[in-house]
């Protein structure tokens, strides 16, 4: 095969590999950034991973049932910033979360802060939202 031929090989193949991460990762233009919403429900999975968290809590709905409410947030190095640590927050936990809801009126929203079940706050700086402080009793959530 010529050099030519691999050459253009390999440029397509990485040029393919590139396009396909970008259209991976996704905008977060579906929240509404200047509206915040408190929601209290316990942690059925968490991942603080790049290039953003994923959280899934369990929340009461109507008719004294449940439902699982999918949220996104930060990136790791965000969470750190904002004083998140490892096993901070754990499945099974009991917090109250603090987000952006969605644009399209669907349950979920990007996190923008969190009380953990131990009392500790964690929040995160949005220039564009109005800042919300936790409601009285949000430290007190429990397992």
């Amino acid at each position: 095969m010529s050099k030519a031929i691999r050459t253009a090989l390999l440029t397509v193949a990485l040029a393919a590999g590139g396009l396909s991460s970008a259209f991976a990762h996704h905008s977060a233009a579906m929240y509404d950034f200047t509206k915040n919403v408190w929601v209290s429900g316990v942690v059925q999975s968490i991942r603080v991973i790049n290039p953003h968290m994923s959280l899934t809590l369990v929340v009461p709905g109507s008719e004294g049932k449940t439902h699982a409410v999918d949220f996104e947030g930060h990136s790791v190095n965000n969470f750190y910033r904002a004083g998140w640590r490892p096993n901070m927050v754990r499945v099974g936990d009991k917090i109250r979360v603090r987000y952006n809801p969605r644009k399209d009126g669907r349950d979920g929203g990007f996190v923008n802060g969190f009380v953990a079940a131990n009392g500790r706050e964690v929040a995160f700086g949005l220039a564009s939202a109005p800042p919300a402080k936790a409601p009285a009793g949000a430290g007190s959530a429990s397992r």
